[in-house]
């Protein structure tokens, strides 16, 4: 009986290979400019994923910091809202308009994912800069006792966590699509 289990599991390595080959295209149906393109859109994707894991860590330590009245909290709200600003604006901002810039060029899976991308930076930026305001509004109202500063910043853990999954599955996604059209395979676009 082992002697036919081996060689029934030669025969279905065979199978599987041929059914590979079978797959398998020329390259050269993905164009030099179409890989490359492709690339940059991994490499902005991925670096929008590390940028959601910074901002989400700054809006999990606002969400951290219950302690109504002390001056630390104050200043580390400040703080890490100014984390918050200068990510979106020096970096997200960035990533996301060359994402934009070359998303026509993409399949039409990875431009929704970019959409949703999107969705959440703009929600994120939007929080944030309402919590600002707030947060100036209400100077003398410790962070843990502005309920309108703590449900912004409850939006802000949302949408970072919202960004970091669709960066990461999309990321993740497609580098693997990536890899399979520089090895030649017959993948979807």
């Amino acid at each position: 009986m082992l002697k036919n289990l081996v060689v029934f599991t030669g025969a279905m390595i065979l199978a599987g290979s041929a059914a590979v080959l079978a797959e398998a295209r020329p390259a050269a149906d993905h164009t030099n400019g179409q890989i490359a393109v492709e690339k940059e859109a991994i490499e902005l994707i991925e670096q929008l994923e590390e940028i959601g894991h910074d901002l989400r860590y700054h809006a999990d330590r606002l969400a951290s910091f219950p302690s109504p009245g002390s001056i630390e909290s104050r200043w580390t709200h400040y703080h890490h809202l100014e984390e918050i600003k200068a990510l979106v604006n020096d970096e997200l901002r960035p990533a996301l308009k060359r994402l934009t810039d070359i998303q026509a060029q993409l399949p039409e899976w990875k431009q929704e994912s970019i959409d949703r991308m999107l969705i959440s930076a703009r929600e994120l930026a939007a929080d944030a800069n309402s919590a600002f305001v707030t947060k100036a509004a209400n100077a003398n109202v410790p962070p843990a006792m502005n309920q309108e500063y703590k449900q912004l910043v409850t939006g802000m853990q949302a949408h970072a966590e919202s960004l970091v999954t669709t960066s990461d599955a999309a990321h993740t996604y497609a580098a693997a699509h990536l890899r399979a059209m520089e090895a030649g395979l017959n993948v979807n676009k």
